[in-house]
């Protein structure tokens, strides 16, 4: 049997620095696969992980949650039986219910044993996402049995206040608001299972129902891909960090719509050029991954103004 953790948490929360962590410092001498379900096609936080020596597996434009296609199904038996990691840890996409994603892994229990259910959550912009997007943002943080904190501004009294506001949601869960690098390997790996995640494992497992023509990684993302929206550019061009920002913030400052999340991977003047974009913040820095796109996630956008924005023509 093998140990399956889910690292969730909505747009630009913090997942892939968090599986990074985990993989330094909790599983630094186990076999790990993370599979990787980002909305969108640019596949960077891939990107980004395999930089790091972290074997990947994406499912990058279906949904692990949805049960008629047997991406996801079938991804958890191929990598069992082909690589026998000691952990797999699924990055569902930002705008996916966790509630679904633990339904899908509980369809594979004949070969992997749910450790911990995980949610990281941006303090700094709680309040928003939860009114805005609330059944997405609320979902993860209700079927989570361990809740850690991004983005925190060291404001004492503002971290107190955001986890308040998360025990209204959810009681039992465990919220570790300090630096991910001096929690305890114990926390990470063990903790007590909410009621909710226990209703969903009483719950009668069906396996996926396989179309007679099975196209692999082509199931919809449903109600998640009604509301949000990503546009993912091609960047083949070597650039200065100065040219990747006056490119971003022409998007940033001029495209319709509200952009939750864009990040990227392209080619600087010494080597890979990542950046992150949260609102509010836009960091840039050098990566040894290699890359040429980008991709914007929000509401309301409109592709090919982005696009036109991006590459200078508007």
């Amino acid at each position: 049997m093998t140990d399956l953790y889910i690292v969730s948490g909505f747009l630009g929360a913090g997942k892939t620095t968090l599986i990074q962590t985990m993989a330094r410092n909790v599983f630094q001498s186990q076999k790990i696969v993370v599979i990787e379900n980002d909305f969108g096609e640019a596949g960077i936080d891939a990107s980004c992980l395999r930089s790091c020596e972290i074997m990947v597996t994406s499912i990058n434009a279906g949904c692990i949650c949805c049960s008629m296609s047997g991406d996801f199904y079938k991804a958890i038996g191929q990598i069992v039986k082909e690589y026998a990691p000691d952990v797999i840890l699924v990055e569902p996409s930002g705008v996916g219910k966790l509630s679904d994603i633990i339904k899908a892994c509980l369809r594979r229990k004949d070969l992997v044993l749910i450790r911990r259910c995980i949610t990281v959550v941006d303090g700094n912009r709680f309040d928003k996402y939860k009114e805005n997007y609330g059944d997405f943002f609320v979902n993860q943080i209700r079927y989570a049995d361990l809740i850690l904190l991004s983005h925190q501004t060291g404001d004492c009294g503002k971290i107190e206040e955001t986890i308040g506001k998360i025990k209204e949601i959810n009681q039992e869960a465990r919220i570790a608001a300090d630096f991910w690098d001096s929690i305890p390997s114990s926390v990470f790996l063990f903790g007590k299972r909410v009621e909710a995640v226990k209703e969903l494992e009483k719950e009668p497992v069906q396996s996926p129902k396989f179309p007679r023509i099975l196209k692999v990684f082509s199931s919809p993302l449903g109600l998640a891909k009604e509301i949000f929206t990503s546009v993912t550019i091609e960047c083949p061009e070597v650039l200065t960090e100065e040219q990747l920002k006056e490119k971003l913030n022409r998007v940033l400052d001029h495209g319709d719509g509200v952009i939750l999340r864009g990040k990227g991977i392209v080619k600087g003047m010494d080597g890979g050029m990542m950046f992150h974009y949260i609102p509010g913040m836009l960091n840039v820095k050098s990566v040894s991954a290699e890359g040429t796109r980008v991709c914007f996630i929000g509401t309301g956008l409109k592709e090919q103004q982005i696009k036109s924005l991006f590459q200078g023509e508007l």
